[in-house]
């Protein structure tokens, strides 16, 4: 799977020690929940460090953003229940990868991901 897996995004988040802009950022009191937003924060927002200290591509970033998304909002979803605005952020998510990968999108590494990470 084309995705920065977990131990490597904790690997870079430590490494680079971001400091993110969490202005009109939700209040999560979960330790866990709240880490994997600060993993999707991170890679939005460090798109560009992230690709100078690593071997990981552009393309894999953006596709680590929609996974890593999704995995922290399924997460919340199932803690905080179900929030329309998260579902609206994922449709950005495949919206961007659209205008940035063009007729490239891997669609079924999307499909896999929604199906991997679903909420039965």
């Amino acid at each position: 799977m084309n995705i920065i897996p977990k131990e490597e995004l904790e690997k870079l988040y430590t490494a680079l020690n971001p400091k993110l802009d969490l202005t009109a950022i939700i209040s999560v009191d979960d330790e866990e929940i709240s880490r994997l937003l600060n993993y999707t924060l991170f890679l939005e927002q460090c798109v560009e460090e992230i690709v100078n200290s690593s071997s990981f591509t552009h393309e894999t970033i953006l596709y680590s953003q929609y996974y890593w998304f999704v995995y922290f909002k399924n997460n919340y979803f199932l803690k905080y229940g179900y929030d329309a605005g998260m579902d609206d952020q994922v449709i950005l998510l495949i919206e961007n990868l659209t205008y940035e990968l063009g007729d490239q999108v891997d669609w079924e590494l999307i499909e896999k991901i929604h199906n991997e990470l679903k909420i039965n």
